[in-house]
């Protein structure tokens, strides 16, 4: 028998693969549609073919004019990397993800690229 998980659980599990910047804030975030849980985990294998060199970030943006919370996947990678193409790369990994995000009525996760420290 399957053990259920309970959303602390998930939520932990989540910062063993990605960086949670603002926890609180990314779990309000994801209380709202605990999809998300399951879209973050799904598009490991596509981060990793893609991005594998790359570390992998949350972090809540707001926007005042429209009152809208977007959590962002920021893909930390080298600058020199940052300067030759991610954008394409961005917008090639948003296509394949593009049915996933719509069954699962996630709308509120923005992919975008950053440059890592190391």
């Amino acid at each position: 028998m399957k053990k259920e998980v309970n959303f602390d659980e998930k939520f932990k599990a989540l910062g063993e693969y990605y960086n949670i910047e603002s926890p609180m804030e990314i779990r309000k975030q994801i209380e709202k549609n605990e999809n998300i849980f399951i879209f973050l985990d799904e598009i490991k294998p596509y981060l990793e073919k893609s991005f594998s060199e790359a570390k992998f970030n949350l972090q809540m943006n707001f926007e005042p004019e429209t009152d809208n919370r977007f959590i962002i996947l920021r893909l930390d990678v080298s600058e020199d990397r940052f300067n030759n193409g991610i954008c394409d790369e961005i917008n090639s990994l948003e296509f394949e993800i593009w049915d996933l995000e719509k069954k699962l009525n996630v709308r509120d996760v923005l992919i975008l690229p950053g440059i890592s420290n190391v």
